[in-house]
């Protein structure tokens, strides 16, 4: 997931497959356009060339409108085409200087500047046998420049520790207090099973059903026509990443927001889960569904609407009244992506800083992937989960399992992990090193060694 400029024309997003829903009215008379085709689906879209590169292609369609599409999304003969005529192109043409220079500086990713680790306060109850991971964490923030961090340890249903790290405001001048809620990216994930177990559980949903068939899809214009594997998709397989969708392959079409917005026309802060469902029933899989694995937000996005669909609640209210209230676990709410739209008592987030004026920072609408990373809670009230559920989402029981987890999205890194000792921990921080993950691995280890320094090793 990038954050991309107010432009929105970045080669590695935008996709010519829903270009032509947004503008097919408009494309009657354009001067100079031409039929470009995506080579995947066969889908055509008129439009100007604008200007290229070695990767990708921009044009115009008569409205006005640009899309940047990438070269090896077009057919041989669109590429040729652009190869021929990149020579005699103008320079693409963006926002205009003093714009692109101020967003720009917004969307660097900019470390905190902080003196050190001594520096940065917080906020919780002093355990001393865990100083150790106290100050693994603060060494952590500071080499990273993370603003703010949570992080909770409960073992046999008791809270062990439970920290604040940081600041609470993006002039770091307010100390963050425990009980703040952060976004969890994909840690969304082992709730969204939580919940589906839960709904098999009360025999309203077997492991078995066919989501196509549950969400009742085949009532959508944009399944005439889909790829009839659809009709074969499994509630086990979306859990399971295996559904037929490859991000690895074909990019992650939960990241799509240039498409979704253009097919739908609408603004960025108008998109919902039912879009970005609609949107993916236009393309074809990308493997059998359940052949093999492979990472998906979208299945789990689909999982929130089944959940919506039986429960007849929404996924946060359906939450608090099955999982988060079964382990107590109440602050579980759905994060906004502009900071004005959020509940209080949640973080601020360092795509660093967050834009002063309304509008949504990033190139997504975070509202629209709630079962895939838009969750917010305490990493308290995560734990708290944890000592209920497994990372599967089934129940947990006497068993000694280990899992851990990570979730990753602009402006958050968040790990957990259930250990065989029966302790469970959460961390969760406001800031990624631009759209890499990276971190996720280095803050466990940086958790993990100093927890073997404690008593609780």
């Amino acid at each position: 997931m990038r954050i991309r400029p107010m432009q929105r024309n970045s080669p590695g997003q935008a996709l010519i497959t829903l270009a032509v829903y947004a503008v097919a009215a408009a494309l009657t008379s354009l001067a100079e356009a031409r039929t470009w085709t995506e080579a995947a689906s066969g889908r055509k879209i008129e439009a100007e060339m604008v200007s290229s590169d070695d990767k990708s292609v921009t044009i115009a369609v008569r409205t006005g409108q640009r899309f940047t599409l990438p070269l090896d999304r077009l057919t041989a003969e669109d590429q040729a085409f652009v190869r021929q005529n990149k020579s005699s192109l103008p320079q693409p043409i963006g926002a205009p200087p003093a714009e692109k220079e101020a967003r720009a500086k917004a969307d660097r990713f900019e470390a905190i500047n902080m003196s050190g680790a001594d520096a940065i306060p917080s906020t919780g109850t002093v355990n001393q046998d865990l100083a150790p991971v106290d100050e693994a964490i603060k060494k952590f923030m500071a080499e990273k420049g993370i603003g703010a961090l949570t992080f909770a340890i409960t073992k046999e249903g008791k809270v062990l520790h439970n920290f604040a790290y940081g600041w609470s405001d993006a002039k770091l001048k307010i100390p963050l207090p425990i009980g703040t809620k952060m976004r969890i990216a994909s840690l969304t994930k082992p709730v969204v099973s939580a919940a589906i177990h839960t709904l098999v559980t009360d025999g309203k949903l077997k492991m078995e059903d066919h989501v196509f068939t549950v969400l009742e899809l085949d009532k959508l214009k944009e399944a005439k026509g889909c790829d009839e594997r659809w009709k074969k998709i499994t509630i086990q397989q979306l859990l399971e990443h295996k559904g037929g969708w490859d991000r690895d392959k074909s990019g992650d079409l939960t990241s799509r927001g240039d498409m979704i917005e253009a097919m739908f026309r609408i603004k960025t802060e108008e998109t919902e889960p039912m879009h970005v469902v609609r949107y993916g029933l236009t393309l074809p899989l990308d493997f059998e569904p359940g052949e093999r694995s492979a990472y998906s937000n979208y299945g789990y996005i689909l999982l929130a609407r089944v959940i919506e669909k039986l429960s007849q609640q929404t996924l946060v209210d359906y939450l608090q009244t099955t999982v988060a209230g079964k382990s107590k676990a109440h602050s579980f709410s759905l994060s906004a992506s502009d900071a004005r739209d959020r509940q209080p008592g949640e973080v601020w987030y360092c795509y660093h800083p967050e834009y002063p004026q309304k509008q949504v920072p990033l190139d997504f609408h975070v509202e629209a992937r709630d079962g895939a990373g838009a969750l917010a809670c305490t990493a308290a009230d995560y734990c708290r989960f944890l000592e209920h559920y497994w990372i599967s989402g089934e129940v947990r029981d006497q068993r000694r399992l280990a899992y851990t987890f990570d979730g990753s999205l602009p402006g958050v890194t968040a790990i957990c992990a259930q250990r065989l000792d029966g302790v469970c921990y959460a961390a969760i921080a406001n800031r990624r090193d631009k759209v890499q993950s990276e971190w996720n691995e280095e803050l466990r280890s940086a958790i993990n060694a100093a927890l073997a320094r404690t008593s609780l090793k």
